[in-house]
C-alpha cells in the first residue's frame, strides 16, 4: 500500500528561498555580510526566480543539467543582475559561491541533480505502478477499515504497466 509519507515532499530545509534566507541571515549574524548585502542578494534571487518562472519548465524528457551547466546558467543570471544594478560584483560572487556549495538549494556539491520522481524519473508512472500493484493484491478495505466485499482488483487484472 502506498503511504502518504512515500509521496515526494519538499527537500529538507524548506524551499531554496528559505535556505537562502537562513544562510544569508547566518552570515549577517556572523558579521560576514551586511544587512544591505542580504537585502540586495535576496532581491536579486527573487528577480532570478521570477525570470525562471516566466521561462517555463524544461522540455519533457530532457536530461537534467549537470552541476557545471547549472552553475554557468546561474552565474549568467547573476551577471544580468550586476548589469541591472541590483547586485555589485562581490555580492554576485558570494551568491555564486553559495550556489556552488548547495546553500541556495542548488546542486549538491560534486553531484548532479537527481531526475524528478525518483530513480526512474517518472513520478506518475511510479505512482500508477504502485496503485496497480495495490489493486491487484486483492486486499481492499472500506473507509472505516473493514474489508470490502467488492473486489475492484479484478477490474484491472488484465492491465499491464
Amino acid at each position: 500500500m502506498m503511504q502518504i509519507g512515500s509521496m515526494p515532499m519538499m527537500p529538507p530545509g524548506g524551499s531554496p528561498r528559505d535556505q537562502a534566507v537562513t544562510s544569508l541571515s547566518a552570515q549577517v549574524e556572523a558579521g560576514e555580510i551586511s544587512t544591505e548585502d542580504q537585502d540586495a542578494m535576496l532581491e536579486a534571487l527573487d528577480a532570478i526566480h521570477a525570470e525562471r518562472m516566466e521561462a517555463g519548465p524544461p522540455e519533457p524528457g530532457s536530461a537534467p543539467p549537470t552541476q557545471e551547466e547549472m552553475l554557468a546558467n546561474f552565474e549568467s543570471m547573476l551577471a544580468e543582475q550586476v548589469e541591472a544594478g541590483t547586485l555589485d560584483q562581490e555580492q554576485a560572487d558570494k551568491l555564486a559561491e553559495m550556489f556552488e556549495e548547495g546553500e541556495l538549494g542548488g546542486p549538491p556539491p560534486g553531484g548532479q541533480m537527481p531526475p524528478p520522481g525518483g530513480e526512474g524519473g517518472n513520478m506518475m508512472e511510479d505512482f500508477m505502478s504502485s496503485l496497480l500493484a495495490q489493486l491487484q493484491s486483492g486486499s481492499s478495505y472500506d473507509g472505516d477499515g473493514s474489508q470490502s466485499t467488492t473486489d475492484v482488483a479484478s477490474l484491472l487484472a488484465d492491465y499491464t504497466a
